[in-house]
């Protein structure tokens, strides 16, 4: 696992997001969801998220998330 602290995924591609990594998706610069990465597709357009606190979302990159660091 490595840590996404010092990267930023741009909306175009998630395809450096890594399983593991701490995470946040916002839209409209206000936060959705957030958690660690459990799984994701090769071309990194798609990403499931478990939340820390129980549940896994799928989010597909063309529905206009942005996936980020989570925040410390």
């Amino acid at each position: 696992m490595t840590s996404m602290a010092n990267r930023v995924t741009s909306p175009a591609r998630w395809d450096d997001v890594e399983i593991g990594d701490n995470v946040e998706l916002r839209r409209n610069d206000a936060p959705v969801f957030a958690g660690l990465v459990d799984a994701r597709t090769e071309d990194g357009d798609v990403v499931w998220v478990v939340a820390l606190g129980g549940g896994r979302r799928l989010f597909h990159i063309a529905d206009g998330y942005h996936l980020a660091a989570a925040p410390a």
